[in-house]
C-alpha cells in the first residue's frame, strides 16, 4: 500500500484520513464541498496539535502529516490508491452510487473498503460490477484514538482481500476483528442494548437521565448511554438502531424509542447542535427541562429486584451507591448485551474471544462473555425470565443457547 483515498472529509473520514496520513502514507481525501475540505484540515490540525500537547508527536512531524493529505473534489484522482475507505453519510443509495463511480474509476487492483456502521456490506457490493473487492471496515470515533476496525467479509470478498486489509490496518497499528456481514456487526449490535434499555427505562417512567448517567460511570465507563449518545449524534445513534432494528425484521428486542425520533426531528442532535438529552452551555452541562419528569414508582417483586442486586453486586466495587430503579436498569442492560452476545455467537458472528475483544477496543469494562463468567449464566437466565414477566415484555427472551449452556 502506497496510496490511500478517503471518500467523505466528515468527522470520521478526516479522522481516518488522519490516521492514514500518520502512518506515514499519501492521503487522497475526497469531498463535493471545498468548503468542508477547508474544515477537515482545519479540524486534523487541530487534533495534531492536540497530539503535539500530549506528547504522542512531535512538534516537527505536523508539517510533514498535513502535506500527505492532498484535498479534491474529483473520484477521477482515486486511480492512483491501493485502497479506498468510504466514510459517508449512513444512507444505503449514496454509498451504493458512491461505489458504483469507485468501481468504474478504480484500478482493478484497488481495494473497495466501506465504513458503514449498521448497513449491508453485501448490498453495497452488488452495485460494483468487482464485488469480490468491496470489504467493510468499520472504524470507531474517533478513529486516531480508538483502534478497533471491525473487517466485514461478505459472501463476495475474496480471501485476498481480506488478508491484505487485515494486514494493513495491523502494519499502521490498528486492531482489526473479521467478522461476517451482520446488521451492526459486532459492537453496534450487541452494545445497542447499552442505549436502547436506559432509553426505554426513562421512557417509560423507571428512572430519569442523570441517574441512569450515573449509574453506568460506577461501571468505569467516561459517559453514561445519554451522554455517549448526545457525543455520537442522536440523529446518528438513531439511524442505527432503526437500521439494525429493519435489518432484524422488526425483532421487539431492537425496538427504537419514538421520544429519540421527536428529539431529532426538532433538531436537538447532542453535542454538534448543543443541545440534546442535556444542554450545553461552555464546558457545563445539564439535563434539558422539558425531559425531566416524575418518575413513576413500580412495584417489582422482590426475586426480580434480589437478582437485580444480585448482578449488580458481581459487576461493581461500589453497588450500595445505587438506588433499586439504577440497580435494575443497569442490571437488564448488562443482561441484555449478554443475551445478545449468546445469539451472535449462535450465528457465527465471530468467536468469543473476538467479541470480547472488540468490546475492550471501545473501552467497555468488560466484553459480553466476560460479564457473563463474572455474573453467571444460571442468574442472567433468571432475571431475564422475570424481566419477561415484570415488565410484560418478549424482547427480554434468552437465547436458546444461553439457556442450554446454563443448564
Amino acid at each position: 500500500m502506497n496510496t490511500i483515498g478517503v471518500v467523505g472529509a466528515g468527522r470520521m473520514g478526516s479522522g481516518i484520513a488522519q490516521v492514514m496520513a500518520q502512518a506515514g502514507y499519501d492521503v487522497i481525501l475526497f469531498d463535493i464541498s471545498n468548503e468542508t475540505l477547508q474544515r477537515a484540515l482545519e479540524n486534523i490540525k487541530r487534533h495534531l496539535q492536540r497530539a503535539i500537547e500530549l506528547g504522542t508527536i512531535k512538534k516537527e512531524q505536523l508539517r510533514n502529516i498535513l502535506t500527505k493529505i492532498h484535498p479534491t473534489t474529483k473520484l477521477k484522482h482515486f486511480m492512483t490508491a491501493d485502497i479506498v475507505f468510504e466514510a459517508v453519510i449512513e444512507d444505503l443509495d449514496v454509498k451504493r452510487k458512491i461505489f458504483q463511480e469507485l468501481d468504474d474509476r478504480c484500478a482493478p487492483t484497488t481495494i473497495l473498503a466501506t465504513n458503514t456502521s449498521s448497513l449491508s456490506v453485501t448490498k453495497i457490493a452488488s452495485a460494483t460490477e468487482n464485488p469480490y473487492r468491496v470489504i467493510g471496515t468499520h472504524f470507531f470515533n474517533p478513529p486516531y484514538v480508538l483502534k478497533l476496525v471491525e473487517v466485514v467479509k461478505t459472501q463476495n470478498t475474496s480471501d485476498e482481500v481480506v488478508g491484505k486489509t487485515v494486514k494493513f490496518l495491523k502494519d499502521i497499528g490498528h486492531s482489526p476483528v473479521v467478522v461476517k456481514d451482520s446488521p451492526g456487526f459486532i459492537v453496534n449490535r450487541i452494545s445497542r442494548h447499552f442505549y436502547l434499555e436506559p432509553l426505554r427505562a426513562y421512557e417509560i417512567g423507571l428512572a430519569d437521565i442523570e441517574e441512569i448517567d450515573q449509574a453506568f460511570k460506577l461501571l468505569g465507563l467516561e459517559l453514561g448511554p445519554f451522554e455517549m449518545i448526545d457525543y455520537v449524534g442522536l440523529d446518528l445513534n438513531y439511524v442505527v438502531s432503526k437500521s439494525i432494528y429493519e435489518r432484524f425484521n422488526y425483532e421487539e428486542r431492537f425496538r427504537p424509542v419514538t421520544f429519540q425520533a421527536w428529539l431529532v426531528e426538532a433538531g436537538l442532535l447532542g453535542r454538534k447542535t448543543n443541545s440534546g438529552f442535556y444542554n450545553y452551555v461552555g464546558k457545563d452541562k445539564k439535563v434539558q427541562d422539558f425531559l425531566k419528569r416524575e418518575k413513576i414508582k413500580y412495584k417489582f417483586s422482590k426475586k426480580f429486584l434480589n437478582l437485580a442486586d444480585t448482578i449488580c453486586k458481581k459487576i461493581l466495587s461500589r453497588k450500595d451507591e445505587l438506588n433499586e430503579t439504577q440497580k435494575v436498569v443497569l442490571a437488564l442492560t448488562i443482561a441484555m448485551i449478554v443475551n445478545e452476545g449468546f445469539y451472535a455467537l449462535m450465528e457465527d458472528l465471530a468467536s468469543k474471544d473476538d467479541i470480547n475483544l472488540a468490546f475492550r477496543l471501545v473501552r467497555f469494562p468488560a466484553g459480553p462473555f466476560e460479564f457473563a463468567e463474572q455474573i453467571g449464566l444460571r442468574n442472567i437466565l433468571n432475571f431475564l425470565n422475570l424481566a419477561q414477566v415484570e415488565l410484560m415484555s418478549g424482547r427480554y427472551k434468552p437465547a436458546l443457547l444461553l439457556a442450554r449452556k446454563s443448564e
